[in-house]
């Protein structure tokens, strides 16, 4: 303190502008080294985070140095006595844009190295962080400023009102997509399916939702729409189900016994059937042309495209034990007499 004393105030600047490069060279090798360390552990999210914190610290030294150069020179500089009175908010903004990095920084990590988190909840959870740290900010700014913080509460309250009812429906698909994202009826990627429309969906944004029909068409729904209407996920199912009526001729009609049977045996043996799931077979119905049966079973599997060819396998069974029994599978048919 008695060297720093013994200089004039521009060497003292000088000299604080020294130890600041000091410090900053020190911190940056020190942050380096320290990463290197980190890089070989198998954990990455420390990477992240000393990449987010890295820039707000050294901008804490500038700041530092600056703060110090000031209060140094104010009495020399008259302007720089008044820039004074307002600098001690600075830090506020560079501690609030390190926090804000560094949730940028856990969202890109998880959402990058975390497969089996949900990547909407991700984004929403971290972009309403960030903007409570925004309102906090702003309201402490005007704090600081002399505003009154009930004042403004009271202000935003009442404009709160105004806006909602400006922006209703805005609000509501708002709402609606904070609702998809908590109780997750369905994700990027699912299967949907309503009375209204059916595809992939592709994005859960704020206000509205982006589904791609199977025709390749997209179609941009309000999210309000989904807490109004009942919406079906295929892709989340856990058996595909088989469901056919089957016919055969009224000339057959005497076989019908040992046919179903046949068929629930075939049925309840195949390897590809959850024996656990409901499964029967059951003579059903007299129709127009035929006497028809039905079939209930469920798929072990669910892809589309092993279910298909699982069921045209059991079909294709069943017309072979309609046909070891020597009945016919029927078609509309008609009788017409003709009167001599």
């Amino acid at each position: 303190m008695d060297f720093l004393q013994n200089l004039t105030l521009y060497q003292t600047t000088g000299v604080l502008f020294v130890i600041a490069i000091i410090i900053y060279i020190a911190l940056n090798t020190t942050l380096k080294q320290l990463c290197i360390q980190i890089n070989k552990t198998n954990n990455q999210l420390d990477d992240y985070l000393i990449k987010a914190i890295l820039t707000p610290f050294k901008a804490l030294i500038w700041f530092a140095w600056v703060y110090l150069s000031i209060n140094v020179l104010k009495s020399e500089i008259v302007l720089l006595a008044q820039v004074n009175n307002h600098i001690d908010i600075i830090p506020i903004f560079i501690i609030a844009w390190g926090v804000i990095r560094v949730i940028s920084s856990i969202e890109s990590y998880l959402l990058k190295h975390k497969n089996n988190t949900n990547k909407d909840s991700i984004r929403l959870i971290t972009r309403l962080i960030k903007i409570l740290m925004i309102v906090s900010i702003i309201l402490s700014i005007a704090q600081y400023l002399g505003f009154s913080i009930s004042s403004l509460l009271t202000f935003g309250g009442v404009g709160g009102i105004v806006i909602g009812f400006a922006a209703k429906d805005m609000l509501s698909n708002i709402f609606g997509g904070l609702m998809l994202q908590m109780d997750r009826p369905f994700s990027i990627g699912d299967w949907v399916r309503s009375s209204q429309f059916e595809g992939t969906v592709e994005k859960i944004g704020w206000r509205i939702t982006r589904i791609r029909t199977f025709n390749k068409n997209p179609i941009y729904i309000p999210n309000s729409i989904f807490a109004s209407i009942p919406i079906e996920t295929p892709s989340r199912m856990t058996y595909r189900r088989i469901k056919e009526v089957i016919g055969i001729r009224y000339e057959d009609i005497a076989l019908m016994p040992t046919i179903v049977t046949e068929v629930e045996t075939m049925l309840k043996t195949h390897k590809e059937i959850e024996q656990s799931q409901a499964l029967r077979v059951y003579f059903n119905y007299f129709n127009a042309s035929s006497i028809d049966f039905n079939i209930v079973a469920f798929t072990k599997t669910t892809d589309k495209y092993e279910y298909q060819q699982i069921k045209q396998r059991i079909l294709l069974s069943i017309a072979d034990i309609i046909t070891k029994n020597k009945a016919e599978i029927a078609y509309p048919t008609q009788t017409l007499y003709l009167q001599k």
